[in-house]
């Protein structure tokens, strides 16, 4: 621990004078928070809220000391203020089917809360949908009042609905996405509204910085401690480690990587100790594992039919990298390491229409394998891979639709099933999905064999 920065004491700090109980409390609580930055007592998780309630005072000294973030503790609500940079592969709000956000639906839930922001506790629906038409107007949108329009609205209701912040007192939003004579009287939980946006607005000078504001150094009472120490790096490198999936040493800065480097013994260790995360060092970079599965999102390896793609398809690209003249297709080069003729380190680049082909030939590979309707458009298919691989850390696409696959996915390199029947020994042997005469495809699927545990993700 010599080699610590010297104001590394607030860390360990929460857990002075704590019985092994205790601090497994403390512990328990700050994985809450980080899972559940806005924690409601209705809400999931809500039986947390006692406790992060009980040592409200040791979780602030944790968050401000290990990663510059701010907690607020009210009797119904606590918020965990994760300001800074914004997460490599960030996923953001979702729809009640597991959709993305639309950008019309961000612009519909921003102009909701500026609506919200200044009105009363109690508003009708027709009234909101009124105030919100006229405000876009006045920014200037080209807002509609079809069905798609209706949907996107009643997307960002719902989602402040789940979060809390509005309340369906009489009736409900859902229906009048269909039928815009439907009503609804809602009620407006002001305070929780006052908590929701994590980052500082006035600090922001155009949108593109607002996500990446930070409050480096943000006291237990929400003051502003006087960086020094170390303390940019330090707080930087956590973020990053406990927000995004895999962080490879090409992604920080020269003085993080150096930070990182000297004391990665420690920081491994107090990773575990106050999160119960393992770091896991690899040549390319570090990623955390939760052992638990509590603090990952979404799982990889997982199941179905892209995940399962999206697991041999990395495999692929980073075994044939193109030759040297810039050459695909099967004359790549092999390579064991995966790394092709002027990558940066860590990352293989792949151009989308080779992609597009390996995905649609290991479709073609294994076709009872797969899920029909899944693989029955490759190019949506590819574009879904992309997607599963980079929110999970293993890939990023630049704007001419070029991916670039990190060597970190060689961790998650596919087994090959055994024979399948009676021989096998296995009791879900059976159940295995068949492939085609060759043979059935890889096992990528359900549990992940000893070491191939989910990657850490928010």
């Amino acid at each position: 621990m010599s080699r610590r920065d010297p104001l590394t004491g607030g860390e360990t700090a929460a857990f002075d004078g704590l019985d092994e109980i205790e601090a497994a409390q403390v512990r328990r609580c700050a994985r809450v928070l980080l899972r559940r930055p806005l924690l409601r007592a209705e809400g999931p998780d809500g039986e947390a809220l006692s406790a992060v309630r009980r040592y409200a005072d040791r979780l602030q000294t944790l968050f401000a000391g290990y990663l510059g973030y701010r907690l607020v503790v009210e009797p119904g609500f606590a918020r965990l203020y994760k300001t800074g940079r914004a997460p490599d592969g960030m996923r953001g709000a979702h729809k009640p089917n597991g959709a993305p956000f639309t950008p019309r639906t961000y612009a519909y839930l921003a102009l909701v809360l500026a609506v919200l922001t200044g009105g009363q506790g109690q508003l009708l629906l027709s009234s909101l949908v009124g105030e919100v038409r006229a405000l876009g107007s006045e920014a200037g949108l080209e807002l509609g009042a079809g069905i798609v329009d209706r949907r996107a609205l009643a997307a960002a209701l719902r989602h402040l609905i789940d979060l809390g912040v509005l309340a369906e007192t009489d009736g409900s939003v859902s229906p009048w996405a269909e039928d815009a004579e439907r009503e609804a009287l809602l009620t407006v939980d002001a305070e929780l509204l006052g908590h929701l946006v994590a980052a500082p607005l006035g600090r922001a000078d155009a949108p593109e910085e607002l996500a990446g504001v930070a409050d480096r150094g943000a006291g237990a009472d929400g003051g502003r401690v006087q960086p020094g120490g170390g303390a940019e790096e330090r707080h930087g490198v956590r973020r990053r480690i406990t927000e995004d999936p895999v962080v490879p040493h090409s992604c920080l800065s020269p003085r993080e990587r150096d930070w990182l480097r000297a004391n990665l013994g420690a920081e491994a260790r107090l990773l575990e100790d106050l999160t119960g995360l393992r770091l896991e060092v690899r040549a390319e970079g570090v990623l955390a594992v939760d052992p638990e599965g509590y603090l990952t999102d979404r799982h990889f390896p997982g199941t179905g039919t892209v995940a399962r793609i999206a697991l041999l398809a990395a495999a692929e690209l980073l075994d044939r990298t193109p030759d040297a003249d810039g050459a695909d297709g099967a004359g790549g080069r092999q390579r064991g390491d995966g790394q092709g003729a002027g990558a940066e380190e860590g990352w293989v680049p792949v151009t989308a229409e080779r992609l597009a082909a390996t995905v649609a030939e290991l479709a073609e590979r294994y076709p009872r394998a797969w899920s029909r309707e899944a693989v029955r458009d490759t190019g949506r298919l590819a574009r879904s891979v992309t997607q599963t691989l980079a929110q999970s850390g293993l890939a990023r696409t630049g704007a001419d639709g070029a991916v670039e696959i990190s060597t970190a996915a060689a961790r998650y390199r596919p087994v090959p099933d055994g024979p399948v029947g009676p021989e096998a020994g296995g009791a879900d042997a059976e159940e295995a999905p068949a492939g085609d005469d060759a043979g059935g495809a890889p096992r990528t699927g359900g549990a992940a064999p000893p070491g191939q545990d989910a990657l850490f993700g928010v």
